[in-house]
């Protein structure tokens, strides 16, 4: 009786210890995440200085500084149309002290393209916050005799093949607006990829290709000009930056929307306290009395979702492009 009395305190002495020293192993991390942050923060950027998305993406990070009490530093990562940057946050260790911009063209489109694409776009990455979204504006050459949507869509149908459409490469969200617009419309127009959209817009405006799917920021001055002439906006609401341009939607294409979007994201596994952190941070930028107006320079509006609504955002986004480019037939070595 004694001995099994001795043995059964020493199970509860055993059972003490453990419990104690698994207190102490979870006391580290629990300061860590209280205490978040306690140093700069690294802001991934996937595409090299100058692009939107970093020039959006240095006015979240000054914003972010005061709030967040730590610096946080933009490391561009830029190549193969943002694939590499995004696979450095999915690697980066689920810790917050690494996070990133997202976006469509290696977020949601790329996982279509690339059969070999070395991450997941739901599995791999925490979302934490939306920042901004725009719109394309369609635009054509002043030589194509079309004024709208619909004389494109006749034209294109009298003429099948011969409309050439420029984009900054395969794969890129100019590919995709045009593909999304062929798939709905039936119409054959043939794609000229360039390296950069910037030599798009050039040949655009020498007339060596004829219609092109760009930014506002890219394309609303050059149209104001008289350079080139906008035949619709890719949203399926009216644009506050360009009102007299109807959506493609109001021109006989009820079902096209396209737009681009901005949001920052980490790596798969950021504790929740952390990522709340983060979203609350993002939040407070996107709610502060100029954020609007810097966006609108980019012609991008806010973005406001929650993490979760951004959650199901990117899987709706996902699965959009995923049917799109599987019916435009659409292939990228990789």
């Amino acid at each position: 009786m004694t001995e099994s009395r001795t043995r059964a305190g020493r199970r509860r002495a055993l059972k003490g210890a453990v419990a104690l020293l698994g207190g102490a192993v979870s006391l580290p991390a629990i300061a860590q995440t209280d205490n978040f942050p306690s140093r700069p923060i690294r802001l991934v950027v996937a595409y090299p200085p100058g692009n939107v998305s970093d020039l959006v993406a240095r006015f979240v990070a000054d914003r972010m500084m005061p709030i967040l009490g730590q610096p946080v530093v933009i490391d561009n990562r830029g190549g193969a149309g943002g694939t590499i940057g995004t696979e450095f946050i999915a690697r980066s260790a689920p810790d917050g002290y690494t996070i990133g911009i997202a976006n469509a063209g290696p977020l949601t489109i790329a996982p279509s393209l690339y059969p070999n694409l070395p991450y997941d776009p739901v599995r791999d990455f925490t979302q934490i916050g939306s920042v901004a979204i725009g719109a394309h504006l369609f635009v054509v050459h002043p030589s194509l005799p079309v004024n709208d949507i619909q004389g494109l869509i006749t034209y294109a149908r009298a003429n099948p093949g011969r409309i050439f459409y420029g984009s900054s490469g395969n794969g890129s969200t100019q590919h995709l607006a045009m593909a999304l617009f062929q798939t709905l419309t039936g119409v054959d127009l043939t794609h000229a990829p360039y390296r950069g959209s910037a030599a798009a817009m050039n040949d655009l405006l020498s007339g060596q290709i004829q219609l092109a799917s760009d930014t506002l920021s890219a394309t609303t001055d050059l149209v104001r000009a008289g350079r080139l002439r906008a035949l619709g906006v890719t949203s399926k609401q009216p644009s506050p930056f360009v009102p007299d341009i109807k959506p493609i939607a109001e021109q006989g294409v009820p079902d096209y929307d396209f737009y681009g979007w901005i949001a920052i994201m980490g790596p798969a596994g950021l504790p929740a306290q952390i990522r709340q952190k983060l979203a609350d941070a993002v939040s407070a930028v996107t709610r502060q009395p100029d954020f609007a107006a810097r966006m609108a320079q980019f012609g991008l509006s806010p973005m406001t979702q929650t993490p979760e609504e951004l959650d199901q955002f990117i899987r709706f986004d996902v699965d959009r492009w995923r049917r799109v480019i599987t019916t435009a037939g659409i292939r990228m070595d990789g």
